[in-house]
């Protein structure tokens, strides 16, 4: 005789990627497996979004010039809440802290604030340097990236704002030499990049590499051209930067030098890059600078030449991988 069972099935994860469109407000949900399989699920009625955080089934997308941070449930595809920020905020950059709390950075207000995503509340504002843009958390502090700028005008070289996640203090402030700085990660060698966009049409770009035992900057590199803005740091020794003005720079994080020079940069889609990021295979991902048209994300094969091309939509800015349950 068989004894019926009425444990659940174990669900099924799969990896997807996650694309935030700037100038339609609207998130594009596709699976890493299957990319044709696409959902789009839209942020709000008014913003300028350009930063997104994702950690399980949520991402967190602070709204731009509207003082708030939208929380969309990537399973479900819709936006579970809508947490206001500090107004003025300028909302613009983000991370998890935890799977409830992200830190959202208020570039106008040279804060951060501590938000509960699955509460929708939010705590105290935590004064940081000028015009944060950038947060990267790692080993239990979080590395807010202050570009120092006065009237969106370089007004000195960037800093780091070190926060301890335990305490939201902040600990420490790390000195950088690049100007304006915009994007961070930490490598695989256990340090953090940050990529300096520079003044516009300046050709000033360029990419510090901080110790995060002494919490110093070690290395300041300059040569990477005309405003980058986005970075991504594989499984290898290697930085790729990417520009809207020629594309990706690849770096080299063990020797210290170009593999890819601003020009001879990657120009997958077309000559700007928006946004760059790997999935967990390794596989590197470019966003299309188009801010008129819907646009399309580059999934690149191991010669970098583009293997699958993505709809997304307008002015594609940002992407992020992280792994959500889905139907069987």
């Amino acid at each position: 005789v068989s004894e019926e069972t009425t444990d659940p099935l174990p669900a099924v994860m799969a990896e997807v990627g996650v694309v935030l469109g700037s100038v339609d407000l609207s998130l594009t949900i596709f699976e890493v497996q299957d990319p044709t399989q696409t959902r789009t699920v839209g942020l709000a009625p008014a913003g300028s979004p350009v930063t997104l955080a994702v950690r399980g089934e949520l991402a967190a997308v602070p709204l731009g010039f509207v003082p708030a941070l939208a929380v969309v449930d990537l399973k479900e595809g819709v936006v579970l809440r809508t947490v206001g920020l500090p107004a003025g905020s300028g909302a613009t950059g983000v991370a998890f802290l935890n799977d409830s709390i992200v830190l959202a950075a208020n570039s106008d207000l040279n804060s951060v604030t501590p938000v509960n995503v699955l509460a929708g509340t939010r705590g105290s504002d935590i004064a940081v340097g000028r015009y944060p843009q950038a947060v990267v958390v790692e080993g239990g502090r979080a590395f807010v990236v202050n570009a120092e700028l006065d009237a969106f005008t370089p007004d000195g070289p960037a800093t780091v704002s070190v926060i301890d996640i335990e305490s939201l203090a902040v600990i420490s402030t790390i000195q950088l030499s690049g100007e304006n700085a915009a994007a961070g990660g930490v490598g695989s060698d256990g340090r953090l990049y940050i990529v300096h966009s520079g003044t516009f049409l300046s050709e000033n770009g360029s990419l510090s590499v901080v110790n995060l035992t002494s919490l110093t900057e070690v290395e300041h590199h300059p040569g990477f051209g005309d405003f980058p803005g986005s970075l991504a740091l594989g499984p290898s020794a290697r930085a790729f930067v990417g520009a809207f003005s020629y594309g990706v720079a690849v770096w080299d994080t063990s020797l210290g030098a170009f593999i890819r020079e601003p020009a001879q940069a990657l120009k997958p889609g077309g000559v700007g890059a928006s946004g760059i990021a790997f999935d967990e295979a390794g596989r590197l991902y470019t966003l299309t600078a188009d801010c008129v048209n819907p646009s399309t994300a580059n999934r690149l094969d191991g010669s970098f030449e583009i293997d699958i091309t993505i709809p997304v939509g307008i002015c594609p800015f940002a992407t992020a991988f992280t792994t959500i349950e889905v139907e069987d």
